[in-house]
Formats: structure tokens, sequence, C-alpha cells
């Protein structure tokens, strides 16, 4: 505004900028009705948020998320040794049945050379007694040769 401007001019430029005010303040106010009411859904996305965090807290609370990585560790040592333990014990006694068997295969074997043996044994008795009884009997029947004339 200038100064040498009349009061009516002045009056006339102060008309100007409120009407342009309120026109303002009314596409302010068009445009606010124009926008939709988000309040039912962000209502539904509160209760969904509220959902899932019960869910997380009941997940937090489980004993697999309270676990630290030095517990789980020392958990997982306990399970293997206690798994080789038992592949000990069975190793153990699968050597205990297979040392039985050749334990009794040996035996076996050894009542079989026992048996071969005796009945090798058994031959040269009965050869030799067939031999010396052969001897004998040829030598009694000399004795009884010249004994009887």
């Amino acid at each position: 505004m200038t100064t040498d401007s009349s009061p009516a001019d002045a009056f006339e430029a102060l008309r100007r900028e409120v009407a342009l005010l309120r026109r303002a303040l009314e596409g302010l106010a068009a445009e606010q009705k124009a926008q939709p009411d988000y309040s039912g859904i962000l209502a539904g996305i509160g209760a969904r948020i509220k959902e899932q965090n019960a869910a997380l807290g009941a997940m937090a609370d489980a004993p697999a998320l309270q676990v630290t990585p030095e517990v789980m560790g020392q958990q997982i040592l306990r399970a293997s040794e206690q798994v080789r333990a038992e592949d000990a014990r069975l190793l153990e006694h699968a050597h205990n049945g297979m040392t039985s068997a050749a334990r009794q295969i040996e035996a076996t074997l050894a009542t079989a050379r026992t048996a071969q043996e005796q009945q090798r044994a058994r031959v040269w008795a009965a050869s030799v007694g067939a031999i010396v009884g052969a001897l004998f009997c040829a030598i009694i029947a000399l004795a009884w040769k010249y004994t009887i004339y």
C-alpha cells in the first residue's frame, strides 16, 4: 500500500485481502470435508496390533526363546554325550557277543581237533595191537608147533 492513497483505496485493498482469506478458508474447509474418514480403519489396525502384541508376548514367554546360545550348546553337548554313551554300550555289547562267539568257535575247533587226534590215536593203537597180536600169534603158533611134536 502506498501512503498517497485515499482511505477508500485502503478499504478496498483490505476488502480484497479479507475476501481472499475467506475463499482460502472455505477451500480448506471443502478439502477437509472431501477427505475420507479413516477412523474405522485405524481402529481395526489398532486392534490387530494389540492382537499381534499379545501373540508376540506369548512367543517371548516360550521356553525356546528363553534359552541362550550357551545353554543350548550345553544341552546339545549333554544330548550328544547320552547318545554316545548308548552307542558305546551297544558297541561293548556287540564286542562281548563277538568275543563269546569266537571262544565258542575256538572250543568247537579244539574239540574237533581232539576228536581227530583221538581217532588217529585209536588207529595207531589198533594197528600196533594188530601187529603185536599177529606177532604174538606167530610166536605162539611156532611154540605150539615145536611143543606138540
